[in-house]
């Protein structure tokens, strides 16, 4: 695969509790942490897709926090969805990486399906567009899962595009 990772931004776990967990972190003095709900239930998510498939109930329970330089981010899953799949199938642990991308977003989704002629493990949709996020399975070729994103905060990473895959930062 052709794309390029110039940056590291989050590591992605996945627990049975996130309150237990946000605990367990604080104990060994990590925190604080922001806890919100993946769902198509409420704003600003009510138009949330999980490869392609509207999703009006809950998805996930996730914990944020910045540290070192990144953020780690908690998934417990709630409801049946992919989250709650990898959950029964592998246990609590990291689940992915994610990562900024140094080439369009719909032009990594191209490679990695020619490549692998897979589709991401999960696509998730949602705020108006605003949310793009997809995870590419190269655990055969790095060992992890890969999350990339569409639209992502300039200021948070070195390299953004913008709707029509253009560079975000000149």
């Amino acid at each position: 695969m052709a794309p390029k990772f110039p940056m590291l931004f989050q590591i992605g776990i996945i627990v049975r509790n996130v309150e237990e967990a946000v605990k367990n972190w604080e104990a060994i003095g990590m925190g604080p942490w922001a806890i919100n709900e993946m769902s198509g239930e409420n704003p600003p998510t009510t138009d949330l897709t999980i490869d392609g498939v509207a999703r009006h109930g809950k998805v996930a329970r996730q914990a944020f926090l910045s540290a070192y330089g990144m953020e780690i981010e908690l998934i417990e899953p709630v409801e049946d969805s992919p989250y709650k799949q990898w959950l029964d199938e592998h246990g609590p642990g990291i689940h992915h990486i994610a990562a900024a991308i140094d080439q369009p977003y719909e032009e990594v989704l191209k490679e990695y399906k020619e490549e692998t002629g897979k589709d991401p493990w999960i696509r998730g949709q949602g705020i108006g567009g605003l949310m793009d996020f997809s995870y590419l399975d190269l655990r055969e070729k790095l060992g992890i899962i890969v999350e990339i994103y569409k639209n992502i905060d300039p200021a948070k990473v070195g390299h953004s595009y913008d709707a029509k895959g253009e560079p975000a930062l000149k």
